[in-house]
């Protein structure tokens, strides 16, 4: 919820942030972007705090980082100190992206492994409506004036109650049983995977987990050698994710509906409305996912989100309907929440092997980041040039490539054990589709 919420707050604060710091273009992409630079370095470094401190003490990091930043974003007095905070809070979504989905895939029984970092992908959606409902609210508490010099500071400052509550909810977790494993800590890990899984199947798992670790080495190294069709697989799907245009979207999503003619009131409240379907449709993921699969998933979303953007442009084309730009923008948010939303998180947290699994997950995700960051920065810029339909088809355009590459080079892992689809690595002559 917190990486939802705070990477998703600024949607509703950059219009007045902008016009309080007098930003041009360039300055509102970079204060609308400046947190997932933060992202980049938390995904850089949280792999590897996560391999050696473990997944808990990884994740109550992130919560210190959340408290940290919207503490600080009260305070703020220029640019430079917003981007301070808002690099901090980059920092603890970036590590979220990580250790999360890594620690929910290394704790979840197989059959059900899916539906648990879905739940992941739908705390996030839950933060981002949030997000934009307390943006709401906040906004009509004053008038225009009152919103650039002190409204949107509120907005931030609401992430710290959740942040807290984070903080004491990780206190009682289990540790994830392959960080004890690799850990020599066998006697814990085997009294973990018996509260999972029954004592039996637990100390079945146990042996096929400890048999997968003697058969890894645990360096670095090993990703660029013999799991290297994996990393680069996930760096691919990682950056595919954000290319079509999902964090722009929601970053600028007010911004979106004004530029289409709508009200300022009214363009909150829709928002409000797009996160709702992102909601519903995570939910239909939930479901969905165990049953249908990963990489089906991927396609059918991302075709939807590639004729919904394309519309979008042609709208914006025409000078058309703006009530047709916000069934369009939903039914892209549609397509991304059951498709690319959920089974990129979840085919990340899967396909690395246990002892380089966390810095596998760092380098993907910190691809994905990077074009997050790229398409908030540089959408402003791509409006201003392109405008609004040249941009919108520019993003239907990256939806496009994702159906090509993931039809053709990404596997299914629905139904396969975390130690199985690292054979799918290590056999002579691997299937690449399925």
């Amino acid at each position: 919820m917190l990486f939802g919420y705070d990477n998703i707050v600024i949607s509703g604060a950059i219009g007045y942030l902008s016009r309080l710091f007098h930003l041009n273009a360039a300055g509102i992409g970079w204060a609308a972007g400046c947190a997932l630079v933060g992202c980049i370095a938390g995904c850089a470094t949280a792999g590897t705090v996560a391999d050696h401190l473990g997944k808990k003490k990884g994740l109550a990091l992130c919560a210190l980082c959340f408290a940290l930043s919207s503490l600080g974003m009260l305070y703020a007095a220029n640019l430079h100190q917003f981007v301070l905070w808002r690099l901090i809070g980059g920092v603890g979504i970036g590590a979220a992206s990580v250790i999360s989905p890594n620690y929910i895939a290394e704790i979840a029984p197989t059959r059900v492994r899916g539906r648990c970092v879905t739940l992941y992908q739908l705390g996030i959606v839950v933060g981002i409506l949030a997000a934009v409902f307390v943006n709401m609210l906040i906004q009509r508490m004053g008038n225009e004036a009152w919103n650039i010099s002190t409204g949107w500071r509120w907005m931030f400052f609401a992430g710290v109650v959740p942040a807290i509550l984070f903080g004491v909810m990780i206190l009682p977790a289990v540790e994830s049983p392959r960080w004890l494993l690799k850990m020599g800590r066998r006697d814990q890990a085997l009294s973990v995977l018996a509260r999972i899984n029954g004592v039996e199947a637990a100390q079945r798992e146990t042996e096929e987990i400890e048999a997968s670790l003697a058969s890894e080495e645990g360096h670095i190294s090993e990703l660029f050698t013999t799991f290297r069709r994996p990393l680069l697989l996930g760096i691919m799907l990682a950056g595919l994710q954000q290319i079509s245009g999902i964090t722009p979207l929601f970053s600028f999503l007010p911004e979106i509906f004004r530029s289409a003619g709508t009200a300022t009131s009214n363009a909150f409240f829709q928002s409000v409305l797009v996160s709702l379907v992102n909601l519903l449709f995570t939910l239909f993921a939930l479901w969905l996912v165990d049953r249908a699969g990963r990489k089906t998933l991927i396609l059918a979303g991302t075709a939807v989100q590639f004729i919904s953007f394309a519309l979008v442009g042609w709208f914006y084309h025409v000078h058309g309907s703006g009530l047709a730009v916000l069934i369009l923008v939903m039914s892209f948010v549609a397509g991304h929440a059951f498709g690319n939303g959920v089974a990129c998180w979840v085919i990340i947290s899967e396909i690395y092997p246990t002892k380089v699994r966390g810095r596998g997950m760092s380098i993907a995700t910190t691809a994905l980041w990077l074009v997050g960051y790229l398409g908030n920065q540089l959408f402003p810029i791509m409006q201003k040039r392109l405008g609004s339909d040249g941009t919108f088809w520019c993003f239907s355009a990256g939806a496009l490539l994702t159906i090509i590459l993931v039809g053709w080079l990404i596997p299914e892992t629905k139904g396969r054990s975390l130690e199985e689809i690292t054979k799918l690595w290590t056999e002579e002559k691997p299937v690449m589709v399925g």
